[in-house]
């Protein structure tokens, strides 16, 4: 009987003992899961501030950007406006000229009045070229700029002879041979006219493909 109550005594102890173990066993445990969770919201914490850190940093730089962009236009819209008043500028200039400074010339020293068209036509040609080549900012001349000169500077000279043969009475005499060329002069700055839209609608249509 002594030796079953002492066996029974000693497992009691045995499990308080065990028990004991197990209980603290819990205890850390959870103290571990309680450090566990205190680093991952530690953590969970900087990344939330350095995202925050970051979408702030982004807010400026999104901010100075639009600044930029909007300064960026300002100058472009500002430009334009530039390059079109000295666009009118220098065509003015041409116009005055043409129409003013070589008629007096030609007039004051007694130039034959044929040169006046040889005139027009070398000034509206550079001309034209000139303010082109001013508008599309680009360094060589092109075909296009070339293309636009020579066209409008066959039709400034064709409007400014046709008024003064068929007006100009005895400067431009008039006859067969001035009618010959008026004829030729006319199919000639067609097939000009024809040849700059049909060289330009090749080269929107070869783009367009490309």
């Amino acid at each position: 009987m002594r030796i079953g109550v002492f066996k029974m005594v000693n497992e009691e102890e045995e499990l308080k003992t065990e028990l004991e173990k197990l209980y603290d066993e819990k205890k850390d445990l959870e103290l571990q899961i309680r450090e566990l969770d205190k680093e991952k919201i530690e953590k969970l914490t900087k990344e939330k501030e350095e995202l925050e850190k970051q979408v702030e940093k982004l807010d400026k730089d999104k901010k100075r950007t639009e600044k930029e962009k909007e300064n960026f236009l300002r100058q472009v819209k500002n430009s334009r406006r530039k390059k079109w008043l000295n666009s009118f500028k220098m065509i003015a200039l041409i116009g005055a000229i043409d129409l003013i400074i070589i008629p007096l010339i030609i007039f004051f020293l007694k130039i034959p009045i044929q040169w006046i068209f040889i005139g027009i036509g070398l000034v509206t040609f550079f001309g034209i070229l000139l303010t082109a080549n001013y508008m599309s900012g680009t360094s060589p001349f092109n075909t296009g700029e070339i293309r636009k000169a020579i066209t409008g500077s066959f039709i400034a000279v064709y409007f400014t002879f046709l008024p003064a043969v068929t007006f100009g009475g005895s400067i431009i005499p008039s006859g067969e041979p001035v009618k010959t060329i008026i004829s030729n002069f006319t199919w000639i700055v067609g097939l000009i006219i024809v040849f700059y839209f049909g060289s330009r609608t090749v080269e929107e249509y070869v783009k367009s493909r490309k």
